[in-house]
């Protein structure tokens, strides 16, 4: 069987092309189990290059770096301005590698780059692996209490003029997230993990048949343990990507809270932002408070090991999240066994059983997340119960042989028409 993967990480393909990997760990996971099928000859295709189309023959799978399109300044300026995509430029180098690869059945991972499109443009059968669905995304971009005037007060003239500001930034996510019902119209079949991805495709494609699939997770997380002694100092840690409706703002009126309450010191990391991020500078605006004073340390990017170190010698795992399909961190957490608080929205609700797995609270509320936080620092054994309930939860989900087996059944029934 010959299948063609379009990913918007380059996965192992990284070490061939010398690219840095950010995000998209358990994309490699993925493939690294795959490819020991023998029955599975896999190609990757993926947003990278010069300008022209790149291949390499790895020693299990075939690489395609699709180029970016090249622009001149003045037409990039333009098209920032106008939030033009290269949606059809992009459309023909899919179909230039599916040409050369000539697969038997084609696995888009998630609806929010130009991929999907090639739905209605090829007669192979394409399964998309529902991400985040930007769709619903959009509605919860301003969720956080900003609304577009914060944005412009807080962008500088320069990005501005250029169209590279926070403002800009959201029309561009508002248009991908039309071209994304597009992409939803014109597929036939979808795979997830969660009761909301599965619902999303239940409104946004009434005609598609959906496949469970989980994620093989980042393998480090599978073979260490939490196990953290009580301390004096509290330690938490959270990893959100930087984005206004990921919930940094409910983590600093969160640290207010706890700080006002004095009942221990504690130091609250956030991983995935830095603190000259310019969503820092709104929130800090916003609620008057700065980070730093509220003992939160904005570690920014953090690679795998460095991540893993922190979360051992933490005391909680907490996602602010205003919305969410499936978040990695907080399966990884659970992999490692740690004690979770995580916002009831999107597909939380199928990761981890609340008051037996960890703690669902409403997003936006930092009173329920400190009382849910000191619900577990208060009782230390209940807090390593939902870890360790929450640990065999997660190793059972995210089994990399169920996932190889799971993954090549829904690529056989969809080739036998489903």
């Amino acid at each position: 069987m010959k299948v063609l993967w379009f990913t918007n990480t380059p996965s192992l393909a990284a070490a061939h092309f010398n690219l840095p990997v950010i995000g998209g760990g358990w994309i490699e996971s993925l493939e690294a189990r795959i490819v020991q099928n023998e029955e599975i000859k896999l190609a990757v295709a993926f947003r990278q290059g010069d300008q022209k189309l790149q291949k390499i023959d790895g020693e299990r799978t075939t690489y395609y770096a699709i180029p970016q399109i090249r622009k001149s300044k003045v037409r990039e300026f333009i098209d920032r301005h106008y939030n033009v995509m290269d949606d059809e430029e992009m459309v023909k180098y899919c179909l230039e590698v599916i040409e050369d690869f000539q697969p038997d059945i084609i696995n888009i991972f998630g609806t929010e780059d130009s991929f999907g499109l090639i739905c209605r443009r090829t007669e192979i059968p394409v399964v998309i692996h529902l991400q985040g669905i930007l769709t619903v995304y959009e509605k919860k971009w301003f969720a956080a209490q900003i609304n577009k005037w914060d944005l412009v007060k807080n962008s500088g003239i320069k990005s501005l003029i250029k169209a590279n500001s926070l403002l800009h930034t959201y029309w561009r996510f508002r248009k991908a997230s039309h071209r994304e019902q597009k992409i939803f119209s014109g597929c036939k079949y979808f795979m997830g993990r969660t009761d909301w991805d599965r619902r999303m495709s239940l409104v946004l494609s009434p005609d598609s048949k959906y496949f469970y699939c989980s994620e093989a997770l980042r393998a480090g997380f599978y073979t260490e343990q939490w196990n953290k002694n009580a301390a004096k100092e509290k330690i938490f840690v959270s990893t959100i990507q930087s984005n206004i409706y990921k919930g940094l703002e409910t983590i600093l009126e969160c640290a207010v809270l706890l700080k006002s309450v004095n009942k221990f010191d504690f130091k609250w990391y956030v991983a995935g932002i830095a603190a000259d991020d310019i969503i820092v500078k709104i929130f800090e605006r916003k609620i008057r408070k700065r980070f730093e004073d509220c003992n939160i340390v904005l570690s920014g990017r953090l690679g795998m090991r460095e991540l893993m170190d922190i979360e051992l010698n933490a005391d909680i795992f907490i996602h602010p999240s205003h919305i969410d399909n499936s978040p990695n961190s907080v399966c990884e957490a659970m992999l490692l066994g740690m004690p979770v608080v995580a916002t009831f929205t999107g597909g939380t609700g199928s990761l981890l059983k609340d008051r037996e797995e960890g703690l669902l609270i409403q997003d936006g509320d930092p009173y329920a997340m400190a009382g849910a936080m000191l619900d577990m620092v208060n009782d230390p054994a209940y807090a390593s119960k939902l870890g360790g309930n929450a640990r065999s939860r997660a190793m059972s989900r995210h089994n990399a042989d169920t996932i190889n087996f799971d993954l090549t059944n829904i690529y056989s029934a969809i080739l036998k028409g489903a």
